[in-house]
């Protein structure tokens, strides 16, 4: 294992019946390391990301440790609307993992300000926003400073301003030492966390070439649409640095290189399927 390293996956695998999501997993995450796990929807991302923080157990390979008092926070893709403030969650957080009460209360005091959330006695988290939920959502894993913060789709849903925000946070954390790995689908916000990006296709990893990222300037494609299964694995397999979300209302997100764009409109039109919307990105990196 390379020095300074936090956490080392050796050739995991992970299996769920006789399905495997996970084929021959080799990564090793770094202090202040910011690496960003990329892959449609059913790629094997949050089984990973579940892994490394040690919520459920590899089939085989192995998982190191680079010391045993690391301490490796996690936030799940979304939080619930609880019946509580947010400062009674964090409180009870905290109190699962061992937080003196009197460090806690300060801490907890001290994230809200950092994450620019008022600690309010009466409001709930039933009438948070969701920006206001991936706040707290964050603010629960690093309620003891983590060496590693391990983030599934933290974007997700947000506006605009939510997302600003979170980014700026992040960014501070990571200055501040800690090791960042997180799953995003959007490639705009990848490119703007200074990070090193992984592809999980079929249960394999590869990293992204840094020319692929490197040409000065970063513009994709997002579409929604109307697809059959069957038009959907054609895509899938037509388009690999494609990804592809469900959405709530029924229709597919599509995410592709602008590269990619135009023949998979004609794909996906002659197969079938209808465009919705479709909005071109674009940033500098």
């Amino acid at each position: 294992m390379k020095a300074n390293a936090l956490v080392t996956l050796n050739k995991v695998t992970k299996e769920y019946g006789k399905r495997k999501v996970l084929n021959g997993i080799s990564l090793t995450i770094h202090q202040g390391d910011c690496l960003i796990i990329r892959g449609s929807n059913g790629s094997g991302k949050s089984t990973l990301l579940r892994i490394v923080s040690g919520l459920i157990p590899i089939t085989s390979g192995q998982r190191i440790l680079g010391h045993t008092k690391l301490v490796i926070g996690y936030t799940p893709d979304r939080l619930s609307q609880l019946r509580m403030t947010s400062t009674e969650y964090l409180t009870r957080m905290g109190s699962i993992s061992n937080v003196p009460k009197k460090v806690l209360q300060e801490r907890i005091k001290e994230l809200h300000t950092f994450f620019n959330l008022e600690q309010s006695a009466s409001l709930k988290m039933t009438q948070f926003s969701k920006g206001m939920l991936q706040k707290v959502n964050l603010m629960q894993a690093t309620i003891k400073r983590p060496d590693l913060l391990v983030l599934d789709e933290p974007f997700s849903g947000l506006d605009k301003e939510s997302v600003g925000h979170l980014l700026d946070s992040l960014q501070e954390i990571k200055a501040g030492g800690t090791a960042i790995l997180a799953a995003v689908h959007d490639p705009l916000l990848a490119s703007q966390l200074e990070s090193q990006t992984y592809w999980i296709r079929q249960g394999k990893l590869s990293e992204e070439s840094v020319e692929s990222t490197s040409s000065g300037s970063l513009f994709f494609y997002e579409l929604e649409c109307i697809v059959t299964e069957e038009t959907l694995t054609r895509l899938t397999s037509l388009f690999t640095d494609m990804t592809w979300q469900s959405e709530d209302t029924g229709f597919i997100r599509f995410t592709l290189a602008g590269k990619d764009y135009r023949e998979f409109l004609i794909e996906c039109l002659h197969s079938g399927g209808e465009i919705i919307s479709l909005l071109r990105k674009e940033s500098h990196v």
